[in-house]
């Protein structure tokens, strides 16, 4: 890298703000919320606002305590902030797959929060506004669009296709519907899709005044729906999201360079490791034994083997999406199937997938509701990804 690139870039410094919790009490995080807010330009980037939105992490209709979906008490710490200064709140977000909003709104806690407080529940269903960006067509939801700004209040953890996933990849959620099942499609290369996250976060990050992670109680294994809810006890914020889920990434133990969509998000915004600042304290934090080994190998294996090996031995070296016995034939997986690879037939004890078809977006995975997916990897796979 080229000196002056170099001090271009030493010179775009970050705060990243992190505290550790032990669990969901209301006056700690707002109390950490109330430290951000004096600690950056929170407060006036909002005073001229008149539409704030609210965008937490809601894959699905999944209770707090399953570490999927950005907890209720966080979000109602924001709110109560944002309430005192006299603003007008919305929440909105994009579930994924063609699971009910209302059900999700119920069990995610965010209906008992807008029945709490003056605050409207939006679903993102369109209509769109189309984006351009480095040869990217992106569809942003209307409603995010002519909104003012964002609060982007994202869950810690692990997954399945992109290895990590935290407040960048957040922001997939202003993708309305079941456009994001389309973009799987078009790009299902993890990383093709990773540059198309990237591109995403360039069209909407001059909306987005803070970025805050739950991961108080967060995830690990093959999420971010499927693994396995993890009491990481922490706290994270920053005005800029690549830098949060930088720092984030690391305490889990991946390496940026594992990161794609990361690693370009950043530099986008000028930005390298060396300049994001953080407490001493977290300076080389890292959490124990996190069980990120699985999605490592599944990225591996998608994004970094060659493809003419794959083609080679794909008989033997694989990875596929594979049903268990508890499957309760809901049908979200055959309806969120981006290449209809997937039918589910009466008397079926489970849905099929047609291999031939499926581009290992892993969507399936991704928006079951009851666990009943898993990421098999071949003996092959499994054998050189060790």
């Amino acid at each position: 890298m080229p000196a002056e690139e170099t001090e271009k870039k030493s010179k775009n410094k970050i705060k990243v703000f992190a505290k550790k919790i032990d669990g969901y009490n209301s006056e700690k995080i707002e109390e950490f919320l109330k430290e951000v807010a004096e600690q950056t330009s929170l407060r006036e980037k909002l005073t001229k606002s008149e539409k704030i939105v609210i965008k937490p992490n809601l894959l699905g209709a999944y209770s707090p305590e399953k570490a999927v979906t950005t907890h209720p008490v966080v979000i109602e710490a924001m709110i109560r902030i944002l309430l005192s200064w006299n603003k007008k709140v919305y929440i909105a977000d994009s579930p994924g797959g063609t699971v009910d909003v209302e059900k999700v709104w119920k069990i995610t806690g965010m209906k008992d929060i807008s029945e709490k407080y003056p605050v409207e529940l939006v679903k993102l269903n369109g209509p769109v506004v189309e984006k351009k960006y480095k040869g990217y067509t992106l569809y942003i939801d209307k409603f995010i669009d002519e909104s003012d700004c964002i609060i982007n209040m994202c869950k810690y953890k692990t997954h399945s296709l992109m290895l990590y996933t935290g407040a960048v990849k957040n922001l997939f959620g202003v993708v309305p519907g079941l456009k994001k099942s389309q973009y799987h499609k078009e790009y299902p290369d993890p990383q093709i899709f990773g540059s198309m996250l990237s591109a995403l976060y360039n069209t909407i990050k001059e909306k987005v005044v803070i970025n805050i992670m739950d991961g108080i109680l967060g995830m690990e294994g093959e999420g971010p729906s499927g693994g396995i809810p993890r009491k990481f006890g922490i706290l994270l914020a920053s005005e800029n999201a690549p830098a949060l889920d930088c720092k984030a990434a690391e305490f889990m133990g991946f390496r940026l360079a594992a990161l794609p969509y990361l690693s370009k998000s950043m530099n986008s915004d000028n930005l390298s490791q060396d300049s994001i600042q953080i407490d001493t304290s977290f300076r080389d934090f890292k959490f124990n034994n996190v069980k990120i080994r699985g999605v490592k190998s599944i990225g591996k294996l998608i994004g970094i083997i060659p493809d003419f090996l794959i083609n080679l031995f794909k008989k033997w070296f694989d990875i596929r999406p594979v049903f268990l016995n508890k499957c309760k034939l809901c049908g979200i997986c055959v309806k969120s199937c981006p290449v209809s690879a997937l039918t589910l037939g009466k008397g079926d004890s489970k849905p099929k997938v047609d291999y031939s078809k499926c581009v290992r977006c892993m969507c399936c995975h991704e928006f079951c509701p009851h666990q009943a997916i898993i990421v098999h990897k071949s003996l092959l796979a499994k054998l050189i990804l060790k």
